[in-house]
């Protein structure tokens, strides 16, 4: 019997119902089945538990009404989530890493059709190279602003305020690079002390610094943030010129955070933060062809 027709008006009238109380023995009797058949057939196309996937479904939805300047609370509740700490909680363990992750640094798009076949490789474990690092301790010294995430022209291109902000600080930047001999060689972007409850972040640019170098005075101005060793997925961007840096890291992100992460047998460790490494090879004399390359670091650990 062919099923795939039966299951996509399942998925149809789920999205169609989103806000809705979804429950299975509803839709298996729409689909004449009883809810053990529907669930196995479900599951053997879908690639998951009916109940997971209308989960997922809604804060795929909810995520992007956050995505518009919603707030947390508000979509919680249009979704079924009875609570914040509630939406919170359920997103962690969908995707495997915080909601704001996502809104920082990912342009949100309405959720794409669900079909039997996108759905099934959406599901399906998709396989990704990553290195998995243990990284040692240092520290950031650079400048930082703050920003709120429903300004979303400007959330929404997160690394758009790299090349922004080194125009801006960029004689600052090599100052600093000279003032601190002991460094890594390397800039950093990251954004630090993440309210989703007042939707306000601190976005910071700086230079890579060891400790030895901590009795060089700290310009005016300027602001210091350990980065803290441990577990890291460290993503590199493919190799491409200048003009498609931006791009081609927006792509990176969206594959983490579409993709490794929500499928990995890790999860984002919220008790530290991500940032980009910009390091020699973000340079375009580092090849004779002039491409570049950056790597973002994800602090990770199992999932529990």
């Amino acid at each position: 019997m062919e099923y795939g027709p039966i299951i996509q008006s399942v998925l149809d009238e789920i999205d169609k119902r989103i806000t809705e109380n979804i429950q299975a023995d509803e839709f298996a009797r729409m689909a004449n089945y009883s809810l053990y058949h529907f669930r196995r057939v479900f599951i053997e196309l879908i690639g998951t538990p009916f109940n997971h996937y209308v989960t997922r479904r809604k804060l795929e939805y909810a995520l992007y009404d956050l995505s518009r300047g919603e707030k947390i609370i508000n979509a919680a509740m249009d979704y079924g989530f009875e609570t914040h700490a509630g939406f919170t909680k359920a997103f962690k363990k969908h995707f495997g890493y915080p909601s704001s992750l996502y809104r920082l640094h990912i342009t949100a798009s309405p959720p794409v059709k669900a079909t039997v076949y996108n759905v099934k490789i959406k599901h399906g474990g998709i396989k990704m190279q990553v290195e998995i690092k243990e990284l040692t301790p240092f520290s950031v010294i650079g400048y930082a602003s703050r920003h709120r995430m429903p300004d979303i022209k400007s959330i929404a291109n997160l690394p758009g305020f790299y090349d922004t902000a080194k125009k801006d600080y960029a004689a600052e930047l090599s100052t600093l690079f000279h003032t601190h001999t002991n460094f890594h060689h390397c800039e950093v972007i990251l954004c630090l002390d993440v309210d989703e409850e007042h939707d306000c972040f601190t976005y910071m640019i700086g230079v890579g610094v060891d400790k030895s170098d901590f009795a060089v005075p700290q310009r005016p101005g300027t602001y210091r943030h350990e980065i803290p060793g441990g577990l890291y997925a460290v993503f590199t961007t493919p190799l491409a010129g200048d003009e498609k840096q931006l791009a081609v890291l927006q792509d990176t992100w969206k594959y983490v955070l579409d993709d490794w992460l929500p499928q990995s047998e890790y999860e984002y460790d919220g008790t530290r933060v991500d940032y980009e490494y910009h390091d020699e090879r973000a340079h375009s004399d580092w090849r004779d062809d002039g491409q570049c390359c950056t790597e973002i670091r994800i602090p990770i650990c199992k999932r529990g």
